[in-house]
């Protein structure tokens, strides 16, 4: 007697057409997920860069340089707020050093500068975007600070960019999920009505309705699995090539290459839901026609 995978196999190599339709449907699925949670992912990542990244700058007066005590007394004021993340003091010293990283290709650039030409200045992470301004207006009130700025808008608009990625590609992904399941549904659903006689015949000889389910529901999860694979692929594919791209359009953001473990979780997760689209696809098929 055969397993209930090897009948699967059997029927989709009969109904080729079918089963192409339905791997095709769970694949342009599947892929759109993982498209989409890429992306999703790589926003949060960018987000969480800028967000863990100094997002207030102070500037002390170019002739002052401030004493630790000084120092001490900002990042005192600031933390008894509760809303820094962390406090960093950057001396002219430093500045100096940064600029020279900065400009190390343009050696007349690094002739005409000087450490007392730079300002010092402090450093400031938050741990809410939305508390930067109220950081920002507090050091403004600081005699030695000549200028602050922070990258309010920066941050704002890349959160409101994730939130939309998300919100987008759950809904297109769920609707494409609907769709593919009722496709999925139907395909199994005229395997089953061409098999009419022979389920009957099953039924009379004492065969239970799991035993005639089974077949039909690894057939769907076959699909999904087939769908999964190629899908994962195909975004895998895409994703190295594009790669080199992406590192140099976001340059200084360590979040390229993706890690082989990531996309192997991926992979993980496309495998599950697509056995869940075509399994539960299959099973209500053929639950139907025995209810019937």
């Amino acid at each position: 007697m055969n397993s209930p995978t090897s009948t699967a196999w059997s029927r989709i190599r009969r109904s080729p057409y079918q089963a192409l339709a339905a791997i095709s449907i769970m694949t342009m699925t599947l892929f759109l997920g993982s498209i989409f949670f890429l992306v999703a992912a790589g926003s949060q990542s960018v987000l969480k860069y800028f967000e863990t990244r100094p997002q207030v700058n102070a500037f002390f007066k170019s002739d002052v340089v401030p004493t630790t005590q000084a120092v001490d007394l900002i990042k005192s004021k600031l933390e008894t707020t509760g809303l820094v993340e962390s406090v960093r003091y950057v001396s002219k010293e430093e500045a100096l050093q940064i600029y020279k990283d900065l400009n190390k290709s343009d050696p007349l650039l690094l002739e005409a500068v000087t450490a007392n030409m730079l300002p010092a200045s402090i450093e400031v992470s938050a741990k809410n975007p939305s508390d930067l301004k109220t950081i920002a207006e507090a050091l403004k009130t600081e005699p030695d600070v000549e200028d602050v700025r922070f990258a309010e808008d920066i941050v704002n608009q890349l959160a409101v960019w994730t939130n939309s990625v998300r919100l987008i590609g759950f809904s297109l992904v769920g609707a494409h999920i609907f769709i593919t399941f009722i496709i999925i549904l139907l395909i199994i659903g005229i395997k089953v009505s061409n098999r009419r006689d022979e389920i009957v015949l099953y039924q009379l000889l004492g065969a239970t309705g799991g035993y005639i389910s089974a077949p039909f529901v690894w057939e769907g999860i076959l699909y999904g699995l087939t769908g999964a694979v190629i899908a994962w692929g195909v975004s895998y594919l895409i994703l190295l090539y594009s790669t080199p791209f992406l590192i140099r359009f976001l340059t200084g953001i360590p979040i390229l290459p993706v890690p082989v473990g990531f996309m192997l979780t991926v992979l993980g997760g496309e495998l599950l839901l697509g056995a869940v689209i075509g399994g539960l696809g299959g099973l209500l098929a053929v639950r139907r026609f025995l209810k019937a």
